[in-house]
C-alpha cells in the first residue's frame, strides 16, 4: 500500500524517489520513454489546481485524456482513460504511466522557463534535471554527507542498466567522482548520477550541517574550473602536515595546482601514495595521467609499426595478397593507431585493409579474438576475404541463442556477427568471447547514439578498435559523434561542447549550420584515415551518369498528391509542438507513399499494374542485356518494385536473382557467386540491402529505379560496380519522377554532400557550411499553405510554378493589389485573377488606366456562387483603357485566362461613375492601378519599403500571420542593403546569413544586428503573436527600412 502524501510546494513537482512513492517501477519506466518520445500533446492546469492533459499511448497510439488532482486531504487522484473505472487515490491504486508521462513533462516546462545559460551551465542543468527523474541512489560507506554511494539510472529498457559508484568529497563545490562514462569524458565535473546524490543529500535534516564540514581527508583530483582545464589539484586539509605534506608540497603549488610534468612526475607520485589511508587519490586524476602515459607510448609505437609495415615492400607476411602504396599506408596506420576511423570511399579496399592491420596484431600485438561486425549481407563475404587471404580460423555466427553460445567459445581467430546480434548477445561478446580487436564495418549503422543497437555496440569492451566507413558523416556533424565514440570519446569531448565549437544556432538552439571545421579537421587527423577516388582513378574504369525524366500517370499523380497533403497537415502540426511517435509513423509513412507512387501506383493502392519506370526499364533491359550482353544491377528501395522489376525480368527470359531483406543470410553468398559466376544470370535485382559492401564488378550498367533521401545511400549503390577490380566503362542510370516530390529531394542531397567534404576530405576548404531545412521545410516547400499539393495541370511533367513566384515585388510597385488579391478572395481565386492581370499588363502596357473586379449580381442573387468566394471576381474583370480599338479585342482574344474581361475606355468609365450606385461599376473594386514612374531606387531599399507598406496594410485588415512574414522580408532587404549585399537572403537563410556571416564580421552595428535578430525570432515563432509584439516587429522593421533610406 502506497502512504497517502501531502502536496509539495509545487504539488506536481516530484523527484525520483517520490515518484516511486507513487508509481511502480515498470511505470515510471513506461512514462519516462512516452515523456522522451513526446508522447504528451497537451498539458494545462485547471482552474481548480489540477494538472490536465493528453497522452498518446505507446502501443495503441491512441489519445487519452487524463486528470492529476488533489482532495482535500491532501489525496492524488489520476483519473485516465486507460483505465476510466479505476476508483480511489493514487494511493489505493497507484498512478499509471500516462500520469508519470504529463508530470515529466510538466516539470520540464518548468525549467525550460528558467533563465538562459551558457552551454556548460545549461549541460549541468540538464544533469541536474535527469537526476530528479531518472537515477536511484543507495549509501555505501557515506558518513556525514561524504563518502561512496552507489547509483543507477531508472531506463524502459533494463538490459542497458549499469550501476556506478559515486564519491562525494563536498556538497557544494564540484570536486566529486562517478566511474560512469559521461563523467569521464563531460569536462563539468559532476553527471545525473553524482546530483541525484547531492538531491538525496539536500533531503536529509542535517544538510545545512553537513554543507560547512571540511573533507575528511585531502585529496587529489581533476579540475574542470581552472583556467586551461582540465589541472591536476591537491585539496588541503588541516590535518595535512609533517611527511605526507612535506612530500605533496614538492609537487603542488600553494593553489594545489600540480607544478611539475604530466604524466611522469604524477605517476611516480601515484606510486609513493599507492595504499596510504590518510589522503584520497582521486581516480579521475590517475585516469588522466595514465590517459596521457597511454598516448605517447602509443606515439612512439606508432612509428614503429609504421615503419615495420612498409618496409615489406607491399606485402605482409602470412597474407596473399599484393597491396597498393595507398593501402599499405592503411594498414599502417590501423595498426599502428590501434583504435582508428578508416573512411576510405568506396571501393578503395577497406576490407582487405582491416584484416590486413589484424593479422599483423595478430602476429606481433597478442591479438587473438577478432570480432567483425557487419551487416548481415556481407557476413559470408567477410568469411570469404579472411579466408581467401589468410589460414586464420573463420565463424559465422548464426542460428539461434544456443547455438550463438557455443560459437562464441572457438577460441582464437576471426568471429563475424550482424549489427542485430550484438544486441542479443551483448553477455556472451563480454563474458566469453571478450574480443582483443572489434571490427566495425559499415559503421554509420550505428551514427545515431540513441539506438539499442548503437548503445550495445559501444559496450563491447576491447583493446583495439576499427571503424570502417565510406560515409562516417551522412546526414549531421552528430553522426561522426557516434563514431568517435568508439574510436576514442576523447578526442571530440562532450557532446554539449562538440556543439558548441561546432554548431552554428539560432536564439533557440536550432541548427542552422556548421562552423570551425578545419578545426574538426585538425581534430581528427590522428584517429581518422581518409583517401577518395582520386587516389585510384588510373584504375577505375570512366564512368557515365545519366538521369532519365520519368513523367507519371494520372493515377500516380493522385496518390502522390494525396500523400503530401496529409503530410502537410502533419508537418505544419510540428511546427507548432514536437510531433508524437505515431505522428512521425504517419510523416514518414505519407512520404513513403509519395515516393512510393513516383515508382508505381500499385506500391501505394496495391491494384494498379505497371508503371512508366518500369516501361523504361524494359528498354533498357532490351538495350543492354539482349542486345549487348551486359550484367545489370537494378536497384529499388522496395521489395515490391523489386518483385514487379522481376515479373518484366522474367517475361524477357533474362537469368537473374533478387535480394531483399527477407533472404536468409545463409543464402545471400549463393546469389553473389551465381551472379558472379553464371554467364546466363545477367540481372541482379536488390532493395538496399544490397547497397553497401557488395562487390558487384562483373555488372557494368546499375539502374537507381528510386532516389534514396540519404546521398550516402546512392553513391554505396553506385560502388557496388564502379570499385577497384571493375574493368569495363561503368553506366549509372537515375530514374527519376519529373515535377514530383522525388525530384525535390535530388536538391536535399547536395546540401548534405557539401557538409560531408567539409568534414572528412583532405583537401576541403570551407569553415562554414548552412543546413538545407531537411524533411519538414523540403516539405513545406512543396505544398501550398493549406498543405495541399501544387496545383498541376493535367499531361504537365513539371507543374507550372505558381504566379506568386514569379517577380511579386515588381508587380506590385507597378499597381497590382497583391494584398488585397490574397487577403480577401483566397489564394486559389487570387492566384487565377493574378495571372490573368499579369497577362493584360503584358499585352496592353502602359495604356492600361486600371483593372477592376466586376460582380455578377445574377450569380450572387441564384446562389451559384460558393461560400467562400468573394462576388466581386466573379463576374469577370473589368479593362481600362486610354482608348478602345478595334484590333484591342482581337488582341484581348489571343491572351490566356480563363475569366470574362470587358474592355472599355477612359472617358466611357469616367461617364458611367457619375450615375453612382445605378452604375454597373458601382460594385467594382480596383485590382490593378498603374504607379506614376518614380526615380531609380535601390532595388532592395525600394523592396524594403514596398514590403513595409504592405505589411502596414495587412496590419489594418486583421492579417497578422502574413504582415509578420512581409515585415521579415522587409528587414532582412533593409539589413541586406545596409551590409552591402546585392540580394537579401531567403526567410530560409536568414538565420544562417545573420550568425555565420553578418555578427562574425561585424557587417553590421549592434543595434541593428539587434533590432534584425528580434525580428526573425519573433516573427520565426510559428505562433499567433498578439498585437504588442507586432508593433515591436514593426517598429525594430521601420527602424532598418528607414535608415536603409
Amino acid at each position: 500500500m502506497i502512504q497517502d502524501q501531502q502536496p509539495p510546494a509545487d504539488p506536481f513537482l516530484f523527484d525520483i524517489e517520490e515518484l516511486h512513492r507513487i508509481a511502480a517501477e515498470n511505470e515510471i519506466r513506461g512514462g519516462l520513454d512516452a515523456f522522451k518520445n513526446d508522447c504528451v500533446t497537451r498539458g494545462w492546469l485547471g482552474e481548480e489546481g489540477s494538472l490536465h492533459g493528453q497522452v498518446e499511448d505507446p502501443d495503441s497510439a491512441k489519445d487519452l485524456s487524463l486528470c492529476l488532482s488533489y482532495d482535500s486531504q491532501g489525496n492524488l487522484h489520476c483519473d485516465c482513460d486507460c483505465s476510466p473505472d479505476r476508483p480511489g487515490s493514487v494511493a489505493e491504486q497507484g498512478i499509471c504511466r500516462h500520469g508519470i508521462a504529463l508530470l515529466l513533462d510538466y516539470a520540464a516546462a518548468q525549467q525550460a522557463e528558467a533563465p538562459l545559460l551558457d552551454a556548460a551551465q545549461k549541460a549541468v542543468a540538464e544533469r541536474i534535471q535527469s537526476a530528479q527523474t531518472e537515477v536511484r541512489v543507495e549509501p555505501l560507506s557515506a558518513e556525514r554527507g561524504q563518502g561512496a554511494w552507489r547509483a543507477w539510472s531508472v531506463n524502459h529498457d533494463s538490459s542497458f542498466q549499469r550501476r556506478y559508484r559515486v564519491h562525494i568529497r563536498s556538497l557544494n563545490k564540484r570536486v566529486n567522482f562517478c566511474t560512469c562514462p559521461d563523467f569521464e569524458v563531460n569536462q563539468l565535473g559532476t553527471c545525473k548520477h553524482i546530483e541525484a546524490v547531492l538531491q538525496r543529500l539536500q533531503k536529509q535534516a542535517e544538510y545545512a550541517q553537513w554543507a560547512l564540514l571540511p573533507a575528511a581527508r585531502p585529496f587529489i583530483y581533476l579540475d574542470w574550473s581552472a583556467p586551461q582545464p582540465p589541472q591536476v589539484r591537491l585539496h588541503r586539509t588541516s590535518s595535512l602536515a609533517g611527511e605526507l605534506g612535506n612530500l605533496l608540497n614538492g609537487y603542488f603549488d600553494d593553489a594545489g595546482l600540480f607544478r611539475l610534468r604530466l604524466p611522469d612526475d604524477f605517476l611516480r607520485l601515484a606510486d609513493l601514495l599507492d595504499g596510504l589511508e590518510a589522503i584520497d587519490l582521486g581516480e579521475d586524476a590517475l585516469a588522466y595521467a595514465r590517459r596521457l602515459a597511454q598516448q605517447q607510448a602509443q606515439r612512439q609505437r606508432a612509428e614503429t609499426i609504421q615503419q615495420q609495415i612498409r618496409v615489406g615492400g607491399g606485402r605482409i607476411p602470412g597474407i596473399r595478397a599484393q597491396f597498393y602504396p595507398y593501402q599499405i599506408e592503411g594498414i599502417a596506420f590501423l595498426a599502428a593507431k590501434g583504435r582508428a576511423l578508416l573512411a576510405d570511399d568506396m571501393g578503395l579496399g577497406k576490407t582487405l585493409q582491416a584484416i590486413a592491420a589484424a593479422l599483423w596484431l595478430r602476429q606481433n600485438a597478442g591479438v587473438e579474438r577478432v570480432l567483425v561486425v557487419c551487416p548481415a549481407s556481407l557476413k559470408h563475404q567477410w568469411a570469404r576475404e579472411i579466408e581467401r587471404f589468410s589460414d586464420a580460423t573463420v565463424a559465422v555466427i548464426q542460428g539461434n541463442a544456443e547455438q550463438r553460445g557455443v560459437q562464441y567459445r572457438q577460441g582464437p581467430g576471426f568471429y563475424i556477427a550482424n549489427y542485430e546480434l550484438i544486441l542479443r548477445d551483448a553477455s556472451h561478446i563480454n563474458l566469453q568471447l571478450l574480443p582483443d580487436l572489434v571490427i566495425l564495418d559499415e559503421a554509420q549503422r550505428i551514427k545515431n547514439w540513441r539506438t539499442k543497437i548503437a548503445t550495445a555496440v559501444k559496450q563491447i569492451r576491447s583493446r583495439y578498435a576499427f571503424v570502417l566507413s565510406g560515409t562516417p558523416l551522412e546526414n549531421r556533424l552528430e553522426d561522426l559523434y557516434s563514431l568517435m565514440q568508439v574510436v576514442d570519446p576523447h578526442v571530440l569531448g562532450p557532446l554539449w561542447r562538440y556543439l558548441l565549437d561546432f554548431h552554428i544556432s539560432d536564439e533557440r538552439g536550432k541548427v542552422i549550420g556548421y562552423r570551425n571545421l578545419s578545426e574538426l579537421r585538425r581534430r581528427l587527423q590522428g584517429v581518422m584515415l581518409r583517401r577518395d577516388r582520386r587516389l585510384v582513378r588510373d584504375q577505375l574504369p570512366e564512368r557515365i551518369d545519366q538521369r532519365i525524366d520519368i513523367e507519371l500517370t494520372e493515377t500516380q499523380w493522385e496518390l502522390h498528391n494525396a500523400a503530401l497533403a496529409n503530410a502537410g497537415n502533419l508537418a505544419r502540426i510540428a511546427q507548432r509542438r514536437p510531433l508524437t511517435p505515431s505522428e512521425k509513423n504517419r510523416l514518414m509513412a505519407a512520404l513513403q507513399a509519395a515516393r512510393m507512387a513516383c515508382n508505381a501506383a500499385g506500391l501505394v493502392d496495391k491494384e494498379t499494374k505497371g508503371s512508366p519506370k518500369l516501361d523504361e526499364l524494359d528498354d533498357l533491359l532490351e538495350q543492354f542485356c539482349l542486345q549487348s550482353g551486359l550484367k545489370l544491377v537494378i536497384f529499388s528501395q522496395w521489395e515490391r518494385m523489386t518483385q514487379m522489376v522481376q515479373e518484366r525480368v522474367s517475361a524477357k527470359g533474362l537469368g537473374h536473382v533478387r535480394l531483399h531483406g527477407g533472404v536468409a543470410t545463409a543464402k545471400r553468398g549463393e546469389l553473389l557467386e551465381r551472379f558472379r559466376d553464371d554467364p546466363a544470370c545477367q540481372v541482379f535485382i536488390t532493395t538496399d540491402a544490397g547497397a553497401t559492401g557488395l562487390n558487384l564488378q562483373s555488372a557494368s550498367v546499375l539502374i537507381n529505379l528510386d532516389v534514396p533521401w540519404n546521398p550516402a545511400v546512392l553513391e554505396q549503390r553506385n560502388a557496388r560496380i564502379h570499385r577497384l577490380g571493375q574493368t569495363s566503362k561503368v553506366l549509372i542510370v537515375n530514374m527519376v519522377a519529373a515535377g514530383a516530390y522525388e525530384e525535390s529531394v535530388l536538391g536535399i542531397l547536395q546540401g548534405k554532400r557539401d557538409l560531408f567534404d567539409n568534414v572528412v576530405e583532405d583537401d576541403a576548404s570551407e569553415d562554414v557550411v548552412g543546413v538545407s531545412e531537411k524533411l519538414l521545410a523540403s516539405l513545406l516547400q512543396s505544398l501550398d499553405p493549406d498543405g495541399s499539393p501544387r496545383e498541376r495541370e493535367p499531361g504537365h511533367v513539371h507543374p507550372a510554378k505558381e504566379a506568386t513566384e514569379a517577380e511579386p515585388s515588381k508587380l506590385s510597385s507597378n499597381g497590382l493589389q497583391d494584398e488585397r488579391l490574397y487577403q480577401r478572395y483566397g489564394d486559389e481565386l487570387a492566384a487565377a485573377v493574378r495571372e490573368q492581370i499579369i497577362a493584360l499588363q503584358q499585352g496592353f502596357g502602359a495604356r492600361i488606366e486600371q483593372i477592376l473586379g466586376l460582380s455578377s449580381r445574377a450569380k450572387a442573387a441564384n446562389g451559384e456562387i460558393q461560400a467562400g468566394t468573394n462576388s466581386t471576381t466573379s463576374g469577370g474583370l473589368m479593362l481600362v483603357l486610354d482608348r478602345v480599338e478595334d484590333a484591342d479585342e482581337d488582341q484581348l482574344a489571343g491572351l490566356p485566362g480563363r475569366l470574362p474581361v470587358a474592355l472599355i475606355d477612359r472617358r466611357t468609365f469616367t461617364s458611367l461613375q457619375r450615375l453612382g450606385e445605378a452604375a454597373p461599376t458601382a460594385q467594382a473594386e480596383p485590382l490593378f492601378i498603374p504607379e506614376p514612374a518614380a526615380t531609380q531606387a535601390n532595388p532592395l531599399q525600394q523592396q524594403a519599403a514596398e514590403k513595409l507598406k504592405a505589411a502596414r496594410l495587412l496590419l489594418q485588415q486583421d492579417c497578422p500571420s502574413a504582415a509578420a512574414e512581409l515585415l521579415r522580408s522587409a528587414a532582412l532587404a533593409a539589413a541586406a542593403q545596409l551590409a552591402g549585399d546585392k540580394i537579401a537572403p531567403s526567410a530560409e537563410q536568414a538565420n544562417l546569413w545573420l550568425y555565420a556571416e553578418i555578427i562574425p564580421n561585424a557587417r553590421l552595428p549592434q543595434e541593428q544586428i539587434s533590432q534584425l535578430s528580434r525580428i526573425l525570432a519573433l516573427s520565426q515563432s510559428g505562433q499567433a503573436l498578439p498585437d504588442a509584439l507586432l508593433q515591436e516587429i514593426l517598429a525594430d522593421t521601420q527602424a532598418l527600412v528607414e535608415r536603409d533610406a
